[in-house]
């Protein structure tokens, strides 16, 4: 139900009547002391959000999202956008229950992202997790709840578009399922710090890494692969890998660390794995590459000395 306010002003009033499930009205009102309401582009980045919001509440449910009119009232000094959502694939009562899901879901990411005091991601989760249940997305043919990252992508857009307002405007999204007025006083600076809620380490684990590229500029990260996964891993001092930036010992790509690592995970609320980390404590071998191939020698560094192992220069030492 519009506000007494809002009911005084026809164009906008008549707006707001005529939205259904599939409707969404985004007004950003100036400051007082500017002149002009808001330019589109200020306006565009909360249909952004608004997008970004109804995406990641869909998961891998096709919607669709088009503007269908922009109202500006120049006395107001505000800017107006009707946006319309489509859910692909459902019909009837099925799509009913996805775009009152949809709606409620944003307004529930705005009350979080502007109410909350320590902004836990699993709050907003399960604030979610209850609107699911309340309008029957409950199905597999509906969409599933959201992943941190699509959530956390969302929210970033709503800091983004925030940014882009003075601190006197005012914002508010209005939609047939509620409508809530932004705090752009509130924001959140980091919105991937949003996704680490555990991190794990490891200490002194044995791992073979293969050299991709050895730290031939001495800034103490080599480039290794493990398995599948190539990873940058930081050198500490005092490990065997001083006689290499000493010209002591010959590492080429293809060549294997055997090391004692610190090795670090991060998780995220859903306990999916954001993020590994390794730092090597230890070097314990150079395992050489076979070098059987005539054209061994392309990859070798001009600047390393002649070849040793590392039991030699361990000996010589």
């Amino acid at each position: 139900m519009p506000s007494e306010e809002t009911a005084q002003r026809p164009g906008f009033s008549d707006l707001l009547a005529e939205l259904t499930d599939s409707d969404v009205v985004v007004e950003v009102m100036a400051d007082g002391a500017a002149r002009r309401p808001p330019e589109v582009a200020q306006v565009q980045r909360f249909k952004d959000a608004v997008e970004a919001s109804y995406r990641a509440l869909a998961g891998p449910a096709p919607i669709q999202i088009e503007t269908v009119a922009v109202l500006e009232e120049v006395a107001r000094r505000s800017l107006s956008m009707w946006l319309r959502v489509r859910a692909s694939g459902t019909r009837g009562e099925d799509e009913a229950s996805v775009l009152k899901f949809l709606a409620r879901g944003m307004l529930a990411m705005i009350a979080w992202m502007d109410g909350s005091s320590t902004h836990q991601l699993s709050d907003l989760q399960q604030a979610i997790r209850v609107l699911a249940w309340g309008t029957s997305i409950t199905t597999s043919a509906n969409p599933v709840l959201p992943s941190s990252a699509d959530l956390v992508n969302a929210i970033a857009a709503w800091q983004k578009a925030k940014a882009g307002l003075s601190a006197g405007a005012s914002v508010r999204i209005s939609s047939n399922n509620g409508s809530a007025e932004l705090d752009l006083g509130k924001t959140i600076p980091e919105p991937r710090a949003l996704l680490q809620a555990r991190k794990l380490t490891n200490r002194s684990a044995d791992m073979i890494f293969v050299v991709e590229m050895p730290d031939y500029q001495a800034t103490g990260q080599w480039q290794l692969k493990h398995g599948g996964t190539r990873t940058l891993v930081n050198s500490e001092p005092g490990t065997l890998l001083d006689k290499f930036y000493r010209r002591e010992l010959d590492i080429r790509p293809g060549d294997a660390l055997r090391c004692r690592v610190d090795f670090e995970t991060s998780y995220g609320p859903d306990h999916e794995v954001l993020s590994e980390r390794y730092r090597i404590v230890e070097v314990v071998e150079v395992l050489p590459a076979d070098r059987t191939s005539v054209d061994s020698e392309a990859v070798r560094s001009p600047e390393t000395a002649p070849r040793q192992t590392a039991g030699e220069l361990e000996t010589a030492s």
